[in-house]
């Protein structure tokens, strides 16, 4: 009996610290120097006119879905509102696009029962990246590209597409018939090895590790600066309380963070920043409380002009 119970004991204690490792453990190391340079990043757009720089950043909220809140910060509990987002960035120079979110049926299928979808809030979409001088994303996951590789005129979009090869490269599957429209497949793509400037007041760059091909975008406006930061965290309180996604969410979606301590320095990083640049907005793609939150103060504009 004794060495029964000492093996139920052993059993329950390895089950425990499996559990805590792959669902409860998700804290940001101690430190992480070097990993982003608010510093560089004004250095690049320095020259920039105070005219040519972006007056307004607006958000369109396409669709959205509860997702349990231990699947986007480790150990927490409840549900919590996924976002599907796009933003627009106005400048007198022209419209900048980041990331193009998914349309109702490939929602639908990604998302499943709780889906929400806003049809007018997808249309907009559409019409501003027709009409947009930048089309860029903060990665290549389904939910950030679809609408490149699914809109309805790819020779118009093409043109104004900033890609890297490895976001290109993984828009043909989402396409109709699996088969990228050829005006897209033939874009000159970008050599990101370091942070580019790729407009007034707009900077892009690699962040690799939510996915291969992840970057995040710096912007200075006429009024603040913003930090576009993608899926480094789903929601703005991974940042707060240095508390990444648990690595259960990998096994089960390999394409999610894909470099996992990489991800764990650039939430420490971000931390960090928030502290010392407490003026600059840090926008997580699919935060819907705290995006809102920041379209309450006057920091985020919600729907986009065409």
């Amino acid at each position: 009996m004794k060495k029964w119970l000492l093996a139920l004991a052993a059993l329950l204690a390895s089950l425990g610290l499996f559990l805590w490792w792959a669902v409860l453990d998700g804290a940001a190391p101690s430190r992480a120097e070097g990993v982003f340079d608010l510093g560089a990043y004004r250095a690049l757009v320095a020259e920039d006119s105070a005219a040519a720089l972006p007056t307004e950043i607006r958000v369109e909220f396409v669709g959205g879905s509860p997702r349990p809140a231990f699947a986007i910060q480790a150990g927490a509990l409840g549900s919590r509102e996924i976002a599907y987002t796009s933003f627009q960035i106005i400048a007198p120079t022209g419209r900048t696009i980041i990331d193009a979110p998914v349309d109702r049926a490939l929602g639908e299928a990604m998302t499943g029962k709780g889906f929400s979808f806003s049809d007018p809030s997808y249309e907009r979409v559409l019409a501003a990246m027709a009409n947009a001088t930048i089309i860029a994303v903060t990665h290549e996951h389904a939910d950030h590209i679809a609408a490149i590789a699914r809109h309805p005129a790819p020779q118009t979009i093409a043109p104004r597409l900033a890609l890297t090869s490895t976001q290109r490269d993984a828009l043909a599957p989402l396409a109709p018939e699996a088969a990228l429209p050829p005006a897209i497949a033939a874009i000159p793509t970008l050599s990101l090895s370091a942070p580019t400037r790729i407009g007034p007041g707009i900077v892009m760059i690699p962040a690799a590790g939510h996915s291969p091909g992840s970057v995040v975008f710096y912007v200075k406006t006429s009024a603040r600066e913003y930090l576009f930061i993608g899926d480094i965290a789903w929601a703005m309180s991974n940042i707060t309380d240095l508390t990444a996604r648990p690595r259960l969410l990998h096994w089960l979606w390999p394409a999610v963070d894909t470099d996992r301590a990489q991800v764990l320095a650039q939430i420490r990083a971000l931390h960090d920043l928030a502290g010392t640049e407490p003026e600059l907005v840090i926008l997580p793609a699919h935060d819907a409380a705290y995006l809102r939150g920041l379209i309450a103060t006057g920091t985020l504009t919600e729907e986009f002009v065409p």
